[in-house]
């Protein structure tokens, strides 16, 4: 008997992770900037970088999951799309932060700070990737 695979590789798991994610990550987000946290410690966006890129990994899993069926799914290109989708929103959030000249973390080094974002953005995708990619599953012998 064989097992649909769509219904293995659910969409909705990493979905609803990667919206509770998001909930947490914009909550943090906004404490943070009333209680001028980023001022008082420039680290402090370390940990939000690495968790917002869990999130955009997690749902792009769950997009993938969604778009791609069955056999599909499993020779997608998972990895490479869940980088390029992290760094693509790194980029847009980077470039939020500078238009309205919020990178002020590490003396207002605009580039450092932008490349350790980025660089944390993406370790938080591969973690996403590393937690949700389908495994094969061990033969029983």
């Amino acid at each position: 008997m064989t097992e649909d695979l769509y219904h293995t590789y659910s969409w909705k798991k990493p979905f609803f992770t990667a919206a509770i994610c998001l909930g947490i990550l914009l909550l943090l987000n906004d404490i943070s900037m009333r209680l001028y946290l980023f001022m008082e410690f420039p680290w402090f966006d370390i940990p939000l970088h690495f968790f917002g890129g869990f999130s955009v990994g997690l749902a792009c899993i769950g997009l993938m999951r969604l778009v791609y069926r069955s056999k599909r799914y499993e020779r997608s290109p998972q990895f490479l799309y869940i980088i390029t989708l992290t760094l693509l929103v790194g980029i847009a959030w980077e470039y939020v932060e500078y238009y309205y000249d919020a990178s002020v973390a590490f003396g207002g080094n605009f580039w450092f700070d932008t490349i350790k974002d980025l660089l944390m953005d993406t370790l938080g995708g591969i973690l996403s990737y590393i937690c949700f990619h389908p495994r094969k599953k061990d033969s029983q012998i």
